[in-house]
């Protein structure tokens, strides 16, 4: 059966967990003075450690004289985490290629979250992807690069403004990208999915007369109307093996 369109809200539970949705800073040490933003990571935690994680083509073009830092208080001045070390993984073969379009990004100290506008997401609760009906309801969330009235940056008056877009739509079952799902989801009235790579995915589930986020994955490519994401499989048994059970 077909699942009704919730809105935002209706899903006070789906809100807390667009915490995890943050906007990612980039700041050449040549122009200091001129920051630029692109793309969205998600903020995940298993334990006590928190990482940030993002799809890897929005890290592509750094350099070592890049500083990468992740906005986690939005009053003013834009509280920041820096971003101390960056794990990628390496596709054993070709066909892997696509499902290894992820990053992870460890932070130099710690992240400070900030109540009420930045959270990292328990990896305790996920979506069985394999178990999804086509035409269940999901969201994805993500700045917006497209948008005039979000996420620019004013460089005479020295100001960055960040606005997070959520878009809801529903399952279209597997992609021809290896491990990635899709989504037959709008974000035209936005301009567009650009600025969304790297953002998190929820399947949500109406249950108890409240709707239920359950990770699902990250954003890495689609059009103005599919959104195609990595399964939460893939990069959850990346982050367990390589970052959470390691010394770090």
């Amino acid at each position: 059966m077909k699942e009704m369109k919730p809105s935002i809200r209706d899903m006070p539970g789906v809100e807390r967990a667009a915490k995890c949705a943050l906007p990612i800073i980039f700041t050449s040490l040549d122009h200091p003075e001129y920051p630029g933003i692109r793309g969205t990571c998600t903020a995940l935690r298993f334990g006590e450690a928190s990482v940030f994680v993002t799809a890897a083509h929005v890290l592509a073009h750094n350099d070592d004289r890049t500083t990468v830092e992740v906005a986690l208080g939005f009053r003013g001045e834009p509280l920041r985490c820096r971003i101390g070390k960056v794990l990628k993984p390496r596709p054993a073969k070709e066909q892997f290629e696509a499902v290894c379009d992820f990053a992870v990004m460890l932070p130099a100290s710690p992240p400070a979250f900030v109540e009420g506008d930045s959270a990292p997401y328990e990896l305790v609760r996920v979506a069985k992807m394999d178990a999804a009906p086509n035409e269940s309801v999901f969201g994805v969330f993500g700045y917006p690069r497209a948008s005039s009235d979000r996420n620019v940056i004013d460089y005479s008056a020295r100001t960055l403004t960040f606005g997070l877009h959520v878009a809801i739509g529903t399952y279209d079952g597997p992609s021809t990208l290896n491990g990635h799902h899709m989504l037959d989801l709008s974000t035209e009235e936005i301009g567009g999915p650009s600025g969304f790579s790297g953002g998190p995915v929820f399947r949500l589930r109406f249950e108890s007369e409240t709707w239920i986020p359950t990770f699902a994955g990250i954003v890495t490519t689609g059009g103005p109307t599919r959104i195609h994401f990595i399964d939460n499989a893939f990069l959850g048994g990346f982050l367990l093996k390589e970052v959470f059970r390691r010394p770090r």
